[in-house]
């Protein structure tokens, strides 16, 4: 029998989601708890499956709970609820790894779902446990202060926020981003939680999802340069050369590097203001990469486009007006936008309707060499 533990201050809320899961009892069991601590000693003495947790909580809260399970039972599934949630949280949080986010007040149903959701997921052998990139979003939309010690294999490190704002960062060997883009990288991390920031000057001046996002591009850079010099390495000492097969392996690395540079490219764009998504396109309609801040199918959207920037690229040069270097459509609900990227692409921008449309402009013509470079075909 699968075992479900609530852990949250509002012993009202207890009551009547105890009293409504009692419904599924046949398919697990459901323990509560009223703070973090308490919920430690039934962890502590009890098989738990799955851990539903508030996050703002006398006593001990929800993130030092989640700190404590890091370092303790770091696979255990946890679903994060919160009172304080907005749409944008909701869809950040969505795209985490975090098990599940919930918004109070809770829709029961949506709660049961998600209970057995993760309960068939970690019968089937996935490890859902919170990662660290997660806990240290959660503590950025929770605006908490806190300090973290955070510790993998042997190494220590500490992240300082005021507010939800990450301000500063060290390790034994770096300090500020440099120490962070290594720390939120690092596997198997257990967090220690200090509700105090004990840092009282910046030494970060970007956001943490940069943070995040760039220190795991740092990473992905070194495993493949290593990778590469191994190949070349094991290349020479067998045979005094690198072979065929190896240099379609070093070529597959260095499209992939390309494809890499090409996302951070595209990431560029839907940071400013209303960009919804950016599409790179072959001229063929088929979709070579993709970031959308939103529901929307960029298969469709490459599909769609080719014909439109065919036809713009026509109708310019039937009007002896050259070559193509921009395209806009203004349509009700916002803009959509056609760059060529090489000979062998375009990209695609949809906006919403008061998108800042020089920004756009300054931001294809800053990466236009770029672009197509990397999307060479």
């Amino acid at each position: 029998m699968k075992n479900v533990l609530i852990v949250d201050d509002e012993r009202s809320f207890l009551s009547s989601v105890s009293e409504g899961l009692s419904a599924y009892a046949a398919e697990f069991n459901t323990l509560t708890a009223e703070n973090g601590k308490k919920a430690i000693e039934i962890l502590n003495s009890t098989q738990v499956d799955l851990v539903v947790t508030d996050l703002k909580m006398p006593e001990m809260d929800g993130f030092e709970l989640l700190a404590y399970m890091s370092r303790q039972f770091p696979d255990i599934p946890v679903i994060v609820m919160t009172a304080y949630g907005t749409p944008e949280i909701k869809e950040r949080v969505q795209s985490m790894r975090v098990s599940q986010y919930l918004e109070k007040p809770l829709d029961f149903k949506e709660l049961v779902d998600k209970i057995f959701l993760e309960l068939a997921a970690s019968s089937e052998g996935y490890i859902r446990g919170i990662t660290l990139p997660t806990f240290l979003q959660l503590v950025e939309m929770e605006r908490k202060t806190c300090t973290l010690k955070i510790t993998s294999k042997g190494r220590i490190g500490y992240l300082y926020f005021n507010e939800g704002q990450l301000i500063g960062a060290e390790t034994e060997t770096d300090k500020g981003e440099k120490a962070a883009y290594e720390i939120v990288c690092w596997e198997d991390a257990e967090i220690e939680i200090e509700s105090i920031c004990r840092r009282k000057h910046r030494n970060i001046s970007t956001t943490l999802g940069h943070i995040i996002m760039e220190g795991f591009r740092l990473k992905d850079e070194k495993e493949r340069a290593v990778e590469k010099e191994n190949i070349i390495e094991v290349g020479i000492e067998e045979t005094g050369e690198v072979d065929g097969e190896e240099e379609i392996i070093l070529e597959t690395l260095e499209k992939e590097e390309k494809m890499n540079t090409l996302k951070d490219i595209l990431n560029e764009f839907t940071k400013l203001q209303s960009v919804t998504a950016v599409c790179l396109v072959g001229r063929d309609g088929f979709l070579l990469d993709s970031i959308a801040r939103t529901g929307i199918d960029t298969e469709m959207v490459g599909a769609i486009a080719s014909s439109g920037f065919g036809a713009a690229e026509s109708m310019g040069r039937q009007l002896g007006k050259g070559e193509l270097t921009m395209s806009m459509l203004e349509f009700e609900n916002g803009p959509v936008m056609f760059s060529p990227v090489g000979e062998n692409a375009f990209l695609v921008i949809v906006a919403e309707k008061d998108a800042n449309l020089g920004m756009i402009r300054l931001k294809l013509k800053k990466h236009s060499h770029e672009l197509a470079a990397v999307a060479a075909i």
